[in-house]
């Protein structure tokens, strides 16, 4: 009994320690497919290799606004990605000329160019928010 007391005491600060982060996905087209998001702590394959992402998860897509709930989620430096998998096929889909065919969303805002991890990393704090608007070209 005085075990399961001491553990509970001294694991109950780490357990406090995880919130829930929110990411609202700006500027959904329509409700096909879905909004798949990747957390990554770090540079190891960001943007794209899943693999090696700490969270992932994937939502229906929901014109406008979707948002995306990760419970249990720890405080950090993190980038986050989300794509628009419009066709479900768990790939960013791109032209011949390598441009995404789905919306693209980066933490920090980065649109134009292929996003580093020290450009897109992010502090995300107990309960936080992060708000990604989805570029379609």
């Amino acid at each position: 009994m005085f075990r399961e007391i001491f553990a509970t005491l001294l694991l109950s600060p780490l357990l406090a320690q995880a919130g829930e982060l929110t990411i609202q996905v700006e500027g959904v087209t329509d409700a096909t497919g879905k909004i798949a998001a990747l957390i990554f702590a770090n540079a190891d394959g960001f943007p794209n290799e899943s693999t090696k992402a700490a969270r992932k998860i994937q939502v229906d897509a929901r014109p406008g606004i979707t948002e995306v709930k990760l419970p249990d989620f720890k405080p950090g430096r993190y980038a986050v990605c989300v794509i628009h998998d419009s066709n479900q096929n768990a790939t960013l889909d791109r032209n011949f000329f390598g441009i995404p065919k789905e919306g693209v969303g980066i933490s920090n805002g980065i649109r134009r160019e292929m996003p580093s991890f020290d450009k897109a990393v992010i502090d995300i704090k107990d309960d936080d928010v992060v708000v990604l608007p989805l570029k379609y070209w």
